[in-house]
């Protein structure tokens, strides 16, 4: 059983995401199970069958980033939050899987919220899972935001050119009896043994999804407006019926799809568009909507797919392939940035975000200090490096709000042991201290050998700099030696003479290097071998 669970929730293994679930708490306005820094985050190791073991076992809760560094996955999910968990009505989403037989298993959340999970037959990409999912969201009526993983569909490197992992889910049946499967016909839950029937049962192929995710959005939008076979599917969708509510951005987004596709006679289809699929009334009749032409008389900006009552409605994977979709707005925009990570390094923390392409492709970028997030140029460049995506300059007001969107869901992490500033360049002196080569000579510690006396060690500054470059130390040399300064009360510059031997009558002339305390530096010292003696009589 455990071994199916397994391949089942195969994904990235060379790295899993941890959950001190022990210590979540609870979040007075939403309900929602959270927890400090440091109990979530990154395990720094390979995933192994104990880590599965333990997590079905309730000795640790274990998170997976679904897909792989080929950009494949056998498994994904839909992330139902909601504002508030008291309130969330789980009965809503099972009855819509039955009536439209979605082949998705609904599972509890940490929070009592949901996970929707589809599982494959065969590793395929992500992006075309995280298409499928994405078709699913306007049939529960979810927000076009709603955080689908896999996150991203395939894993960058970070700036100095190590693989990133992306974001993790955390897996069900933690102690096999939390975060439990449901049964959406009745309601009860699965029992760890039914989990894995039913997921055998329900593994779909890749055509599986795609032709099912086409028939539910061709049901979806028969009976909207000819003219939208075309165009934005949320417009088309919501053209079925007149209406009252969100005029105005139904309108905008007409407006946007009209100069396309009408050019020289867009203003009139504006005006036949409200009579159309509009209710009028006292503050919307033909003067109300006159009035908004004239105001888009000049450019305007693209598609607003993230506003009411558009993003409810939205199928990106859809609107990409239309010839009048969002894909042919004729300014260039800036991708949707999202799950913003901070990684408390210090003194500089590091932060990872990931680039939302419309049409479903997604990867994580790196940026290893603020100013790459602060600086739109900085920013630009870090996205056409890592992500190959290259976007225009837009004035300060709309990259402000970019930045607040961005900044409002971040997360924070504390750094994986031994991985910080502090604890790697610790862990290079006291190699240089111990491991390296003693001084023995005025010429040899002039050359860079180590020469301890008493409390302290003395070293000249320009080797030791050397052998951090060689290690691909990042940090530049005032900087290090600052934090050496503040962390490991070295003094820079101070001037020390190799003793002279009893039989020299010269003291040696004095050198000018690091005095840094040993006493924050401890030699290891290696296990001492106890080999077994044989008795006399035994030995030949």
């Amino acid at each position: 059983m455990e071994s199916k669970f397994i391949e089942i929730f195969t994904g990235l293994e060379r790295n899993y995401g941890y959950c001190n679930i022990k210590n979540g708490f609870k979040d007075k306005d939403t309900g929602k199970i959270k927890f400090k820094p440091g109990d979530y985050g990154w395990s720094q190791n390979p995933i192994t069958s104990q880590d599965y073991r333990d997590h079905l076992e309730g000795k640790k809760s274990i998170g997976i980033q679904p897909c792989n560094d080929e950009g494949m996955v056998k498994f994904a999910a839909i992330d139902i939050d909601p504002e508030k968990y008291e309130d969330f009505n789980i009965k809503k989403y099972l009855d819509i899987i039955v009536e439209n037989k979605i082949p998705i298993i609904p599972v509890k959340s940490k929070s009592n919220g949901l996970h929707l999970y589809v599982f494959l037959k065969e590793k395929v990409k992500a992006s075309s899972v995280r298409n499928f999912l994405d078709k699913l969201l306007f049939v529960f009526k979810l927000e076009s935001t709603t955080e689908i993983f896999p996150k991203q569909t395939e894993l960058g490197t970070s700036e100095d050119g190590k693989p990133t992992n992306g974001n993790f889910i955390n897996l069900p049946y933690y102690n096999k009896t939390e975060r439990v499967a449901i049964n959406p016909h009745d309601g009860n839950e699965f029992t760890f043994e039914e989990f894995l029937k039913v997921v055998e049962v329900n593994k779909k192929t890749e055509k599986d999804l795609e032709d099912f995710a086409n028939s539910l959005v061709k049901e979806e939008l028969i009976g909207g407006a000819e003219e939208f076979i075309d165009g934005p599917p949320c417009l088309q969708a919501m053209s079925k019926n007149k209406f009252d509510d969100g005029r105005d951005r139904f309108l905008y987004n007409y407006m946007v799809f009209a100069k396309k596709k009408y050019k020289d006679d867009w203003h009139k289809k504006v005006k036949e568009a409200a009579r159309n699929y509009f209710i009028y009334d006292d503050t919307w009749d033909d003067k109300a909507v006159e009035a908004k032409i004239r105001a888009w008389s000049k450019d305007t900006k693209g598609h607003t797919c993230n506003e009411d009552p558009i993003r409810s409605r939205c199928i990106k994977s859809v609107c990409v392939k239309r010839l009048y979709g969002i894909a042919s707005d004729t300014k260039l925009k800036w991708p949707m940035l999202s799950n913003l990570t901070k990684i408390n390094y210090k003194p500089n923390p590091e932060w990872y975000f990931t680039v939302e392409q419309p049409g479903g492709e997604s990867v994580e970028v790196h940026a290893n200090n603020i100013t790459k997030l602060r600086d739109q140029r900085e920013l630009k460049g870090i996205m056409m490096e890592q992500a190959h995506i290259v976007v225009p300059i837009i004035k300060g007001s709309d990259f402000h709000e970019i930045q607040s969107a961005l900044f409002k869901t971040v997360t924070e992490h504390k750094p994986p042991s031994g991985t910080s500033p502090e604890e790697q360049l610790h862990k290079y002196i006291t190699d240089y201290l111990y491991n390296g080569t003693s001084a023995t000579s005025h010429a040899s510690f002039q050359s860079g050998a180590v020469l301890i006396e008493e409390e302290y060690a003395y070293f000249t500054s320009d080797f030791f700099f050397r052998l951090l470059k060689n290690k691909e130390w990042k940090m530049k040399e005032d900087r290090t030696g600052r934090l050496m300064q503040k962390k490991f009360k070295a003094e820079f510059g101070k001037n020390k003479r190799y003793p002279k031997k009893d039989t020299e009558k010269k003291s040696n002339p004095p050198i000018r290097c690091v005095k840094i305390p040993i006493k924050h530096f401890h030699k290891e010292e290696s296990p001492e071998e106890i080999i077994p003696m044989q008795d006399r009589e035994n030995i030949l």
